[in-house]
């Protein structure tokens, strides 16, 4: 019997996150500093991946692009309201993926992760 260990991590994260994971998706884990996990999970064919992350109950979150900022993903009237408010580089700055809001390092893996598996999603 020959150990697979893309084979293991993703039994592993099936069973932390309850999400099925096949031996063909392309898989990715993070773990944050404040000890939350995160999977990036990019299925053959298909034109979206998936976020998973623990703080959110394990719930699939759609990735359709590399991550935003609230400033990209806010109606107008939020950014009026959002431009004066200053907490670190400010509110507008947050990183977005969809209406899942990141910290800086998870942006950065879920970056990466989205354009490692560009050559597996669908068109």
């Amino acid at each position: 019997m020959t150990f697979s260990a893309g084979n293991e991590l993703r039994r592993v994260l099936t069973e932390l996150s309850g999400f099925p994971i096949d031996a063909a998706d392309y898989v990715s884990y993070f773990a944050n500093d404040c000890g939350e996990h995160l999977v990036f999970l990019q299925r053959r064919g298909e034109e979206s991946a998936v976020l998973l992350h623990s703080d959110l109950g394990w719930e699939p979150r759609p990735v359709n692009g590399p991550t935003t900022t609230m400033a990209e993903a806010a109606p107008e009237e939020m950014r009026q309201m959002l431009k004066g408010v200053n907490v670190d580089t400010g509110l507008l700055n947050v990183p977005m993926c969809g209406s899942t809001v990141l910290n800086r390092d998870e942006a950065r893996w879920l970056d990466a992760c989205y354009s490692a598996s560009s050559a597996l999603r669908a068109g």
